[in-house]
Protein backbone atom coordinates (compact mmCIF):
# COMPACT_ATOMS: atom_id res chain seq x y z
CA UNK A 1 0.00 0.00 0.00
CA UNK A 2 1.71 3.58 -1.08
CA UNK A 3 2.00 6.02 1.64
CA UNK A 4 -1.03 8.06 0.25
CA UNK A 5 -3.25 5.00 0.23
CA UNK A 6 -2.59 4.43 3.80
CA UNK A 7 -2.81 8.16 4.75
CA UNK A 8 -5.87 8.44 3.19
CA UNK A 9 -7.39 5.15 4.96
CA UNK A 10 -6.12 6.10 8.33
CA UNK A 11 -8.23 9.36 7.56
CA UNK A 12 -11.04 7.67 6.66
CA UNK A 13 -10.76 5.49 9.85
CA UNK A 14 -10.03 8.58 12.14
CA UNK A 15 -12.80 9.95 10.77
CA UNK A 16 -15.54 6.95 11.61
CA UNK A 17 -14.20 6.53 14.59
CA UNK A 18 -15.48 10.67 15.49
CA UNK A 19 -18.55 9.68 13.99
CA UNK A 20 -18.82 6.63 15.70
CA UNK A 21 -17.97 7.96 18.94
CA UNK A 22 -20.46 11.27 18.89
CA UNK A 23 -22.02 10.57 22.61
CA UNK A 24 -18.82 10.21 24.06
CA UNK A 25 -17.27 13.34 22.33
CA UNK A 26 -20.03 15.50 23.24
CA UNK A 27 -19.65 14.39 27.44
CA UNK A 28 -15.81 15.49 26.91
CA UNK A 29 -16.40 17.92 24.23
CA UNK A 30 -19.17 20.03 23.61
CA UNK A 31 -19.34 22.59 21.50
CA UNK A 32 -15.39 22.62 20.71
CA UNK A 33 -13.44 21.66 18.12
CA UNK A 34 -10.97 18.33 18.20
CA UNK A 35 -8.06 17.27 16.27
CA UNK A 36 -8.38 13.27 15.69
CA UNK A 37 -5.17 11.18 14.20
CA UNK A 38 -4.86 7.91 14.76
CA UNK A 39 -8.50 7.39 16.84
CA UNK A 40 -7.35 9.55 19.67
CA UNK A 41 -8.04 13.62 20.25
CA UNK A 42 -4.89 15.37 20.40
CA UNK A 43 -6.14 18.53 20.91
CA UNK A 44 -9.25 20.56 21.90
CA UNK A 45 -10.30 24.49 21.32
CA UNK A 46 -12.83 26.86 21.64
CA UNK A 47 -12.45 27.95 18.04
CA UNK A 48 -10.57 27.36 15.04
CA UNK A 49 -8.06 29.92 16.17
CA UNK A 50 -6.83 28.64 18.49
CA UNK A 51 -6.42 25.09 17.28
CA UNK A 52 -4.52 26.45 14.61
CA UNK A 53 -2.27 27.71 17.85
CA UNK A 54 -1.96 24.69 19.22
CA UNK A 55 -1.23 22.81 15.92
CA UNK A 56 1.72 25.41 15.02
CA UNK A 57 2.54 24.76 18.46
CA UNK A 58 2.71 21.62 18.79
CA UNK A 59 4.68 21.55 14.73
CA UNK A 60 1.33 19.37 13.82
CA UNK A 61 0.27 19.74 9.77
CA UNK A 62 -3.63 19.99 10.14
CA UNK A 63 -3.91 17.76 7.15
CA UNK A 64 -2.50 14.94 8.60
CA UNK A 65 -5.58 14.65 10.93
CA UNK A 66 -9.17 15.34 11.14
CA UNK A 67 -10.60 18.44 12.72
CA UNK A 68 -14.11 17.90 13.90
CA UNK A 69 -16.61 20.26 15.56
CA UNK A 70 -18.69 19.17 18.82
CA UNK A 71 -22.25 20.25 18.14
CA UNK A 72 -24.95 19.94 21.31
CA UNK A 73 -26.94 17.84 18.53
CA UNK A 74 -26.42 15.75 15.51
CA UNK A 75 -26.71 17.11 12.61
CA UNK A 76 -26.95 16.05 9.15
CA UNK A 77 -24.80 17.15 6.12
CA UNK A 78 -26.40 17.11 2.65
CA UNK A 79 -23.29 17.00 0.26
Amino acid sequence: MSDMSLELKNFQEDFIFFQSNQDNFRQQFLNKFVVIKNKNVLLSGNSIEELREKLEKEKLNPSEMVIEFVPEKETIMIL
